[in-house]
């Protein structure tokens, strides 16, 4: 009983951050937000008994993407401007009947390979076995990631530190 309590405050927890994420107009209070989703997500690892995952998904996705995302966000110079972000924008049904299409073309391979590996492999859980399954086919795909988002970031401290020299040319004369 204790855990379907936790389930449920858990997954209640990741709507409420997920909705804010998307909903907030200010965006560091979206990120704020994304951060909550998170943290429910690894709390529902835990649930599940996967503590490397939680691990991972507080290491990862909090402290690296999260902080990630704070600090591109703060360098750039709109941030909580009225025009910022508009909630729900013109575009929003072509939005939501995009986003359908690419879920229906994405929902057919993935149930399909779901029920392949399930059926084909029963075997017992490893951080070990883990880790193989993650960084042998996907090791360049994850650092090619790791240098985007640090080009990302050198990218918005250059253009953040260019609009701070200009403002102080134009005080200057």
């Amino acid at each position: 009983m204790n855990q379907e309590l936790a389930f449920w405050i858990l997954s209640g927890m990741a709507v409420l951050g997920a909705l804010g994420a998307v909903c907030r107009r200010n965006l560091v209070h979206g990120v704020y937000s994304l951060m909550l989703f998170f943290g429910a997500l690894a709390g529902m690892f835990l649930l599940l008994l996967a503590e490397f995952i939680a691990a991972v998904q507080v290491l990862v996705y909090i402290g690296a993407v999260g902080v990630l995302l704070l600090f591109a966000i703060m360098l750039t110079e709109r941030v909580t401007g009225d025009n910022a972000r508009r909630v729900m924008a013109r575009g929003w049904f072509w939005g939501m009947l995009a986003s359908a299409a690419v879920f229906v073309a994405l929902i057919w391979p993935a149930v399909s390979t779901l029920r392949q590996t399930v059926i084909e492999q029963s075997v017992e859980p490893s951080v070990e076995k883990l880790g193989h399954k993650l960084m042998d086919p996907y090791v360049v795909t994850l650092e090619i990631l790791a240098l985007l988002l640090t080009a990302a970031l050198i990218g918005a401290v250059a253009v953040a530190q260019g609009a701070h020299t200009r403002e102080k040319e134009g005080k200057a004369e």
